[in-house]
């Protein structure tokens, strides 16, 4: 499967089992929400400045969509994906606890243990797949968007709900250790604009210094601004690989003050021109 027949967005719930290989050559900037649970198999995946690997019984889920990249990954790799519009998540998600909503943005990655009470909710995650795929698969209703709403909330509940179970792992974080985590959200959430580090340190409450200790302890000796780099240079490649956008326009989108400033970035941080990167 290509991205031409896997778009960044979804105007409906859409629920697929892949292997996610249309996202190892290109990587795509999802819009909409994105929740994989991975069902066998093993594989490694980008955000652009993170990665995550995925075995079975591990899920990765973005709310307000990101970018993915699928770098590694087994023969037998499988996942059950779901896609949800952000016009249906924003009205889903209007009463649920903000604390919760927040945990999953700081920690999109879960994989559950042996015991009893994690396998139970593996279980359930699977139902709520089985249910997407009855309702969302194949078919039309003319209660579909009523039916789209009532699903996104009620799994959003049930699966927020099971996160008392993995608030005791955030218990053991550190002050700087969360902050680092915030951190990388707002670069995922706001890397394609904001570039500097002061707009990512004012919005944690700290000093830019005190980010810089931050990052270089928890994230192998990187700065908050060759994180930040390292983000937007995987969004200007997803861009670049659509074809029907000049450098001037890619420019723009992401914030360059011009398409030499952004060509200059690009080559610094990747040792080629876009057009080379295209032509690659």
């Amino acid at each position: 499967m290509d991205n031409t027949l896997f778009p960044s967005d979804t105007l409906n719930i859409h629920y697929e089992e892949t292997d996610l290989q249309f996202l190892r050559l290109k990587p795509c900037h999802f819009q909409c929400g994105i929740y994989i649970i991975c069902v066998q198999g093993y594989a490694r995946m980008s955000t652009g400045v993170q990665q995550y690997e995925l075995a079975g019984q591990t899920e990765l889920i973005f709310l307000t969509g990101t970018l993915l990249q699928l770098l590694e990954a087994s023969d037998d790799f499988r996942v059950r994906l779901l896609m949800f519009p952000q016009e249906v998540f924003l009205k889903a998600v209007l009463p649920i606890d903000t604390p919760y909503f927040n945990y999953t943005h700081e920690h999109p990655c879960y994989r559950h243990t042996a015991d009893e009470r994690s396998q139970k909710t593996w279980k359930e995650i699977n139902l709520w797949m089985d249910m997407a795929k009855m309702l969302f698969t194949g078919s039309t209703s003319q209660f579909r968007r009523q039916q789209e709403h009532d699903y996104l909330q009620g799994m959003l509940m049930w699966l927020f709900n099971t996160i008392q179970e993995k608030l005791a792992l955030k218990n053991q974080y550190s002050r700087k250790q969360v902050i680092c985590h915030r951190f990388m959200q707002l670069v995922r959430e706001h890397g394609r604009q904001e570039h500097q580090v002061s707009f990512y340190a004012e919005k944690l409450c700290i000093t830019p210094r005190y980010l810089h200790q931050v990052t270089m302890q928890y994230m192998d000796g990187r700065s908050p601004k060759e994180l930040i780099d390292e983000q937007l240079t995987a969004e200007i490649k997803v861009l670049l690989n659509q074809p029907e956008l000049s450098v001037a326009e890619i420019a723009e989108r992401l914030h360059f003050a011009d398409q030499s400033y952004l060509t200059r970035f690009f080559k610094k941080n990747t040792g080629m021109s876009p057009k080379e990167f295209r032509l690659k």
